[in-house]
């Protein structure tokens, strides 16, 4: 069989023909890519590595370095733009500041300016015054040092003043013999004759043989109305009684005297206190028969009853009501009347200085409760929700007519403008004024809650006293009745 045997050549041949294509093929691909490489190397040829590094791009390739330049520049670029408009703007404040300051200094100095003339004015003045005033003394001087030789041409009633009603024929007789005392008759004296009877005659005109009398005597000077009350008010400040009014004392209700078993005339109704402070409290009267002061060991045998009033407080939480008694009338049988203490010291005096309002006692009920149970009323149901409708009323109109607003600011000034609808917002407002005056009115009538508490009448209570009553009998005091009959009045002669 024959052998094939494999050409040296060729095998050397091909080999050699395929590096040289690829060579030419790399040489080719290594020429056009070159210069895109060389221009981006260039870009960064001039950054060294520190730079890089701050840059943050070290290890980038020089496309990736070109981006990141580039977006920072334009970071900066905006931050720029950013900082001008931010410096104009603190320019145009800056200026309007300075405009502002300019206008204040002015406004300062035409103040100063206006108080310096009104005190140049009022120095003017002055000065005119004190000249007027000078001259006057100057005039007055004068007319002192030349009063010798006008007195004689100015007539007797030279030194009177002008407008005194003197007439002619009205100037009193002055003697021709210039004596220095001369005895005038009162105008109103009444002229009496012989038998003491008053006469028509006049007196400058009356002879000797009558008498002169006067319409009234010539009191002391020290009795008169400014001194008498005068007295009286000391007689108040110091807790005393005028001889007047002085009183014969014939009872004394010792300090902490119970009376036992009296009666509420009247319903006790107590306010509750509001911030500690009671408006207008509302009084009470609680009966005390003489049966009744005989049985609490007090002995009065000309008093018949006595009438104790006093003002009533509530107490919501209890439920109660607290009376304070403030004055007791006894009626004696002879239809004496004495009230205690006085009502023109009931408030005032030493003995109330610990006593608020002048409280001579308190109530109790008959197991000695010093707070009278009740029942609460409060009107709180009905003036709380009528007060919040009308306020969310208020509101809610209110809420309504600013929703058609718009406020713009500019600096320091802010400005609104009606931009919605004007029927809206003229709605809003009329609903919002009207329920504004309905809870104005509603407030005015009921003023505040009402709390109280209710104790109906007809309540057996005791009467706790906790001051001294002296029990006085005037003989000249007020009664109940008078016996003596009223006639007819006798005319003088």
């Amino acid at each position: 069989m024959m052998q094939v045997k494999s050409n040296t050549l060729l095998k050397v041949a091909v080999p050699a023909c395929l590096f040289i294509a690829i060579a030419i093929g790399v040489k080719s691909c290594g020429s056009r890519s070159q210069p895109a490489a060389t221009q981006t190397d260039s870009v960064v040829a001039d950054l060294t590595q520190e730079e890089l590094k701050a840059l943050g791009v070290e290890g980038d390739t020089p496309q990736d370095t070109l981006r990141t330049l580039v977006g920072r520049m334009r970071t900066i670029q905006n931050k720029q733009a950013e900082l001008e408009r931010d410096n104009k703007a603190l320019a145009e404040e800056n200026a309007r500041l300075a405009q502002g300051e300019s206008g204040l200094d002015n406004r300062i100095s035409a103040a100063v300016a206006k108080a310096q003339k009104e005190a140049e004015q009022k120095a003017e003045g002055v000065k005119e015054e004190q000249r007027q005033l000078s001259k006057t003394l100057d005039e007055l001087k004068e007319k002192l040092l030349n009063g010798g030789a006008s007195g004689s041409s100015a007539g007797t009633n030279g030194d009177l003043p002008v407008g005194l009603g003197l007439g002619a024929g009205d100037e009193p007789p002055v003697p021709a013999s210039g004596e220095g005392v001369v005895w005038i008759e009162p105008q109103d004296a009444m002229q009496m004759n012989r038998d003491g009877k008053m006469t028509l005659a006049d007196v400058s005109a009356s002879g000797t043989g009558g008498a002169l009398q006067f319409p009234s005597r010539f009191s002391s000077l020290d009795d008169n109305e400014i001194t008498r009350q005068k007295a009286e008010l000391a007689r108040n400040a110091k807790n005393e009684r005028s001889i007047e009014e002085a009183a014969t004392p014939v009872y004394t209700l010792p300090e902490n005297s119970t009376l036992v078993g009296s009666q509420a005339m009247t319903a006790l109704l107590g306010r509750v206190p509001i911030d500690g402070k009671v408006t207008d409290p509302y009084p009470f009267k609680v009966l005390i028969g003489k049966d009744n002061l005989t049985a609490n060991g007090i002995q009065l045998p000309d008093v018949e009853g006595a009438i104790v009033s006093g003002t009533a407080t509530g107490d919501w939480t209890l439920s109660c009501v607290r009376g304070d008694v403030q004055s007791i009338t006894f009626v004696f049988s002879d239809g004496t009347v004495r009230t205690v203490p006085s009502p023109a010291k009931s408030t005032d005096g030493s003995d109330n200085k610990n006593r608020s309002g002048g409280s001579i006692g308190w109530l109790s009920d008959e197991h000695g409760v010093p707070c009278l149970a009740g029942e609460r009323k409060s009107n709180a149901s009905t003036y709380l929700p009528t007060l919040f409708a009308l306020s969310g009323a208020t509101a809610a109109a209110e809420a309504m007519a600013e929703g058609e607003m718009t406020s713009s600011t500019e600096g320091t000034d802010v400005t609104r403008t009606l931009t919605g609808d004007a029927g809206t917002y003229a709605l809003g407002k009329a609903v919002s004024g009207g329920m504004q005056e309905t809870t104005n009115w509603v407030r005015q009538r009921y003023g505040q809650t009402f709390d109280a508490i209710y104790v109906p009448p007809g309540l057996r209570v005791a009467v706790h006293i906790t001051r001294q009553l002296p029990i006085d009998y005037e003989e000249q005091g007020r009664r109940v009745k008078y016996n003596a009959a009223v006639g007819p009045q006798q005319h003088l002669d």
